[in-house]
């Protein structure tokens, strides 16, 4: 190997490609994956967010994230027989927007042979995103909430619909430590206290009916998550 190529800081034999700032590691794809993987691992210990026989759904919207969350957690499904994983991807109905992701999210859960379930906002409420946007636009009185608004409370609701339907005890979704980080300096700037003390990796059973969320991927950098889709297939 070239003397001026940075060799991985694990393995010291494949070249380094990925640099990671708070801990001074130059990692290569291999030893990069399987650091993300073990990062995982040891977030759902800490937290203690699985139980060896836990049902799991995991919410996957078809992005990087939610994508690379499906590929670790049906390899540390594997470990325990007794577990099990499914896929759940909630449809809004945005033009243009959700129909590819839908397909990203059926092809790996195909790869992976993972059961996958889709609920839209037009089964569940009746009306897709679009329309009401369109309904909106068409009050005279205006409103201050935007369609992320209802679109964030909505999705919510039907992912845990669904998550109850499938019959899990564990809602997984993929956020990461920007997302975490992100919304706490909100709720700190908004002075929501109530907000800022359920931020939590695993929520807590306030309602028989609200399935436990948990956040596997919330001590781990977005950037992170991006690299890893592009090295844990290679």
């Amino acid at each position: 190997m070239d003397k001026n190529v940075a060799v991985c800081t694990l393995c010291k034999r494949r070249e380094a490609f990925y640099f990671r700032p708070y801990s001074g590691e130059k990692l290569c794809r291999k030893c990069f994956a399987e650091s993300i993987e073990t990062k995982v691992r040891a977030t759902i210990a800490k937290y203690k967010m699985l139980e060896f026989d836990s049902k799991i759904a995991v919410a996957v919207s078809g992005g990087k994230d939610s994508v690379s969350l499906l590929h670790i957690l049906a390899k540390i499904e594997k470990d325990y027989p007794k577990a099990s994983l499914t896929a759940i991807t909630v449809d809004e109905g945005i033009r243009g927007y959700r129909d590819e992701a839908l397909k990203i999210a059926r092809k790996n859960c195909q790869e992976l042979g993972v059961e996958h379930h889709v609920i839209s906002f037009k089964e569940l409420y009746g009306f897709t995103l679009d329309e009401i946007v369109k309904r909106l636009k068409q009050k005279e009185e205006k409103t201050e909430l935007t369609p992320c608004a209802y679109c964030g409370v909505m999705r919510r609701k039907a992912l845990n619909f669904l998550a109850r339907k499938v019959g899990a005890d564990r809602l997984a979704t993929a956020h990461t430590l920007d997302d975490e980080t992100q919304t706490i300096l909100l709720n700190i700037f908004h002075g929501d206290i109530l907000r800022i003390a359920r931020e939590k990796p695993v929520t807590d059973k306030n309602h028989p009916k609200l399935v436990p969320r948990v956040k596997p991927f919330c001590e781990i950098p977005e950037k992170e998550t991006q690299h890893y889709t592009r090295t844990s297939k290679k």
